[in-house]
């Protein structure tokens, strides 16, 4: 394999979470807690915002045409996200990187080869749609963040020391701004390996020389991608890290 640099999705991927939202629930279960008792009119808030979300996540994924996440982003940011402290944030999400069910959810399988790959001289990175402060603790609690040269992922937006919102940049975006990830890191794509789970990555499957599916993705896709843009299959963490040699 011809192969100069790596790039990782991360949900779906690197992790088994779909989304952001464990994450964006441990810092709403997490603010409640310290609501209590001083604050009721925020638990109130919460519990509202809970509700909505609860509708959210049992009916909002029935209609092909209803954006899921950015929904679900858009109740979090307004209802539960906007004017907290940044420091409250970046504290629960260092909480929830620790955890044993958290720590639990990472493919070892993509992330040992690309350790091994890493090392061995090749560029590795990650491009995501979720939160990058979060990816980074993850992978730090898990001793793999120094095995990445980059992650590219969407931000907290702050002013002030307190939290606007959580910014979906790469959402939608993925290829055209791999493009430009490509483009500033000077990396020809004929030479990099993308890994990827869901339609989302259909884009950066077109425009990479080696598209990889996850082992994480659903079989229908995997026959799909290997079909549509002959994408590699891995049956199993060797034929992974053989397939990056």
């Amino acid at each position: 394999m011809a192969c100069d640099a790596i790039i990782c999705d991360w949900n779906g991927t690197i992790i088994e979470y779909r989304d952001e939202k464990p994450i964006l629930e441990s810092i709403a279960t997490d603010l409640f807690k310290a609501s209590i008792p001083f604050h009721p009119f925020r638990m109130v808030r919460i519990l509202k915002a809970r509700g909505e979300l609860e509708i959210l996540y049992r009916e909002g994924r029935r209609e092909a045409e209803f954006d899921f996440v950015r929904e679900m982003f858009r109740i979090y940011n307004a209802k539960i996200i906007s004017g907290l402290p940044v420091s409250f944030i970046c504290h629960s999400v260092d909480r929830y990187a620790k955890r044993q069910q958290t720590q639990a959810k990472l493919d070892h399988r993509v992330l040992r080869p690309m350790k091994e790959c890493h090392q061995g001289g090749k560029t590795t990175g990650i491009f995501s749609a979720g939160y990058k402060y979060g990816i980074e603790r993850i992978l730090t609690v898990a001793g793999y963040k120094e095995h990445f040269d980059f992650c590219e992922a969407d931000y907290l937006k702050e002013e002030g020391g307190r939290a606007i919102e959580f910014e979906l940049n790469i959402y939608k975006n993925k290829p055209r701004l791999l493009l430009k990830l490509l483009r500033d890191r000077n990396m020809d794509e004929s030479r990099v390996a993308y890994v990827g789970d869901s339609e989302d990555d259909e884009g950066c499957f077109e425009i990479v020389r080696y598209p990889v599916v996850a082992f994480l993705a659903a079989e229908e896709l995997k026959e799909r991608y290997a079909q549509k843009y002959k994408a590699f299959v891995p049956k199993d963490e060797k034929e992974l890290a053989n397939y990056f040699r």
